[in-house]
Parts: C-alpha cells; sequence; structure tokens
C-alpha cells in the first residue's frame, strides 16, 4: 500500500483552509440584466439560470398608490440599488438627477458599515452612476460607465480573479437595446442568451472563489422591467410590464408573506410576490449589517428569519389588536400617504416590525412607520391634548419607548401615552369594533400585551 508523507507546512495549509470555511466572509455579486423579459428565461434553453433558483417578482411599485413609478430603467435601477420606491429615492424617469441621499444606495450602506470594504461597480448603462448615484464614486474601489456588456464583464471576471472584493455591482444592457430595435422575436431571444453564457463565466468564478478561499457569496440577478405585449416598450402598468425575477444562488424564502399587513391582489396577484425593494434588505442581512433603520425600507429580507410582533390592548374585555385598516381599505386616510392606526376587537392583529424604539409595518409594498404627526403639526387633533396615531409611509418613524407595560413619545416636550379612548370613551369610533389609536398627553398609557411571532 502507498503511503504519502504529509509534511507540517500541508497540515497547516489544510487547517487554514477549514479554518477560512467556517468563517467565511459573505460577499456579494449583484448582476443586472437590464429589460429581460421574466417570460422568455423560462422558454429558452439557459443553462446558467437553471443554476440559480429564479422566483417571478414586480416592478412599478403599487399602482394607484404613492409607490407607483414608471416601469423604466430610471426608477427600476434606483428602486434595486436603493430599496425603496419613488416617492423616497426621487428618480421618475432616465433623465433625472442625483436620487434623495436620505435614502442611500447599497454602494453607501456597504461603506457605511466598513469603509475598508473594497466596492465595485461596473455598468453598461452609464446614468446609474454619472446621474443617479454620482455621489457614492468616490467611494468605490473603481467603477466604469458605458462601453458594451463584454467590457464590463471582463471587469468583473478580472476583479473575481484577481483581487478582493466585498461587493459587486455589474449591469448588463444589450437585451434591453435587442428588445427597443427589434420586439419580441430571435434577436431579442438571441441577446438573452448571450446574457445566459456571460452569466455562466461568473457563475464559475465565483465557484472558484468559494472552493479556493473559502468564501461565501451570495449572488442575485435581477431585471428593471418587463417589456409590453410587443416586446419594443415599457413604462406603462400592465402585467407584462411589472413582472420582472430575482434569481440567486442561495435558496429565497418566502417569509415575508406570512408578515405582510393586506394584500393587494391586482395584477393576477403579483403583488403577493417580492417587489425590487426586497433586494437591498437581503444583501443587507447577508452581510450582517441590517440594522433598526433598514426595516423602515420597502421590502424584507428573502434570506433569514423575520420576527415581527403584533400589539393587543384590553378594551371592554375584549382582545383588541392594533393594525392600519379594515379588510377592505383604510377607514380614514389622512393625506395619500397617512393612515390612520387603530385597534379592531375583532381580533385580528397586523404585523408590525418593532426595531430598536421605532414600529414599521408593511402597507401595500412601503415601509411605513409609526407617528403622530406630520412635520410640525398633527393631522387630527381629537382634543387639545390628544393626537391621532397613524402610519406613515413617507419614511420618518417617531422615537418610541416601547414596552409591556404601554408605548410613550415625546409630543411639545410632553411624555404622551399610546391610548385608545379619553377619560370617558372613545373619541372617534371608526366601526363597532374599531377605535382610533391615540397618544394621550395628560394621563398614562394604556397596559398592552406584545406578542412576538418569528418566522424562520
Amino acid at each position: 500500500m502507498f503511503h504519502r508523507k504529509i509534511s507540517a507546512a500541508s497540515i497547516i495549509v489544510v487547517l487554514l483552509l477549514m479554518a477560512m470555511k467556517v468563517s467565511a466572509e459573505n460577499k456579494v455579486l449583484l448582476i443586472g440584466i437590464d429589460g429581460v423579459q421574466y417570460e422568455r428565461i423560462l422558454a429558452l434553453n439557459t443553462p446558467s439560470f437553471d443554476r440559480l433558483n429564479l422566483i417571478k417578482a414586480y416592478t412599478g411599485g403599487v399602482q394607484w398608490h404613492k409607490s407607483e413609478q414608471r416601469t423604466v430603467s430610471g426608477p427600476g435601477w434606483a428602486t434595486i440599488m436603493t430599496g425603496v420606491w419613488k416617492n423616497k429615492h426621487n428618480i421618475s424617469s432616465n433623465d433625472d438627477g442625483a436620487a434623495n441621499n436620505y435614502w442611500p444606495s447599497i454602494y453607501r450602506y456597504i461603506y457605511n458599515a466598513n469603509n475598508q470594504a473594497k466596492i465595485y461597480g461596473f455598468s453598461t448603462w452609464g446614468p446609474i452612476h454619472t446621474k443617479f448615484f454620482i455621489g457614492d464614486m468616490d467611494i468605490l474601489t473603481r467603477h466604469a460607465e458605458g462601453g458594451s456588456d463584454d467590457d464590463n464583464l471582463n471587469r468583473t471576471l478580472q476583479v473575481l480573479k484577481h483581487e478582493s472584493p466585498d461587493f459587486i455591482f455589474l449591469h448588463l444592457d444589450e437585451p434591453d437595446a435587442a428588445g427597443h430595435s427589434h420586439g419580441h422575436g430571435q434577436a431579442y431571444d438571441d441577446s438573452i442568451l448571450r446574457s445566459d453564457r456571460r452569466l455562466g463565466l461568473l457563475l464559475d468564478e465565483v465557484e472558484n472563489r468559494e472552493l479556493q478561499l473559502g468564501e461565501n457569496w451570495l449572488v442575485l440577478v435581477t431585471t428593471d422591467h418587463g417589456r409590453d405585449a410587443w416586446g419594443k416598450g415599457h413604462g406603462s402598468q400592465t402585467q407584462k410590464e411589472k413582472t420582472i425575477f430575482i434569481a440567486s444562488n442561495k435558496p429565497l424564502n418566502s417569509n415575508y408573506k406570512q408578515v405582510a399587513a393586506v394584500p393587494n391582489n391586482s395584477f393576477g396577484g403579483l403583488y403577493n410576490e417580492p417587489a425590487q425593494t426586497y433586494i437591498v434588505p437581503t444583501i443587507l442581512s447577508f452581510l450582517n449589517i441590517m440594522n433598526d433603520e433598514h426595516w423602515g425600507l420597502d421590502g424584507l429580507p428573502l434570506i433569514g428569519s423575520i420576527t415581527a410582533t403584533k400589539v393587543y390592548v384590553d378594551i371592554g374585555g375584549k382582545k383588541c389588536g392594533l393594525e392600519w385598516d379594515t379588510n377592505a381599505g383604510t377607514p380614514i386616510t389622512l393625506t395619500k400617504n397617512e393612515h390612520v392606526a387603530k385597534f379592531d376587537c375583532d381580533g385580528n392583529a397586523d404585523p408590525l416590525f418593532i426595531r430598536g424604539n421605532k414600529i414599521y409595518t408593511n402597507i401595500h409594498g412601503s415601509g411605513c412607520s409609526l407617528q403622530w404627526d406630520v412635520d410640525k403639526g398633527t393631522p387630527l387633533t381629537l382634543e387639545e391634548n390628544e393626537h391621532v396615531a397613524k402610519f406613515d409611509c413617507a419614511g420618518h418613524a417617531d422615537l418610541m419607548q416601547i414596552n409591556s407595560y404601554g408605548m410613550t413619545t415625546t409630543i411639545n416636550d410632553t411624555s404622551c401615552g399610546f391610548q385608545w379612548d379619553a377619560d370617558a370613551g372613545t373619541p372617534v369610533t371608526l366601526g363597532r369594533n374599531e377605535h382610533v389609536a391615540k397618544f394621550d398627553c395628560i394621563g398614562s398609557p394604556d397596559a398592552m400585551e406584545l406578542s412576538e411571532l418569528k418566522v424562520e
């Protein structure tokens, strides 16, 4: 029998590789392929896409709501890069300038968490960098705009082969150009097949890094919009134009479906699928840098567990849950983006995300936060010291003090308690079993029960 003599140096190398495997660094490659029709991926022979977990998703925000946006590249890529809709990032067309930096890009989120991170961005469609996120270019280790898809593919492959990236965003544009020129047909299909081959080269290089270096890579692939019935155009709120995809080398869960506030079943149930807003939270969760503030984004992670909380109070001997609307709609809307918070005594509470000292919920595809007012005043005052509580979907959460005994916030330098009624009764009743929630600034908060819901 042949016995190989193992040197001490070899043992050390093996042990080092084992250690790297145990404490593998999490890294991300985000690939955007512009204008790819989800249905054509399913119809064509795409062996590289077949290596991934492919799920249906949507773009364009929620029709008739504040989040609605055109199904064109500018708003689409801004949403993919920020995790919020155009009412927050402010990009409504391909010609807009810089996005609202109150809602940072994924570049900025990663840099803020680790300013030594190696971040790369290569975009065939230049405006993503030259217009919308031009303020982030100085934090990138390297970036490029324009050129061909193969130019930017090769830049990405070189980084994967020879450098130590933490995050790479690659934008490829050929399918969108082919669609605009030819519509549906052989030329468009061929552009998807070439994109699939490029994807295969990237997946091979990622898998090689995992094998050789012990790294742990999340690969996400998506598109900014679908196409109209002819394949040449896009921009409207139709099911084909709103339907996109998210693909990943990791399993993507559907836990978010169990913590949605109220489903919207338009477009054949498309709103029950994740949106492009879920990409940023998924990346942040994978990189272990998702913090309390990120629950105000307009999406939820597709990786890992989600912990939600339900809030109940006792009203007239009934267990009443904190909600924002009724079964069919909102009983009182203060403005287009504000929804009255209430306690519903029919027995169901909407899931909330209590993170730090803020409260969020998902209302029609937007991360909405519990508040008592807008800007400088209260949209609805019940009495001098009573303020209606509401969920505001513009993205600014008021600070709360939250415990099992109650919920308080500071209003005009006064500690105000979360309640459902006034001294003698209910100041506003929406229905027989619905009571407006309010902050009362002259008494003590009502006792509450916090019930945790953990979705694995």
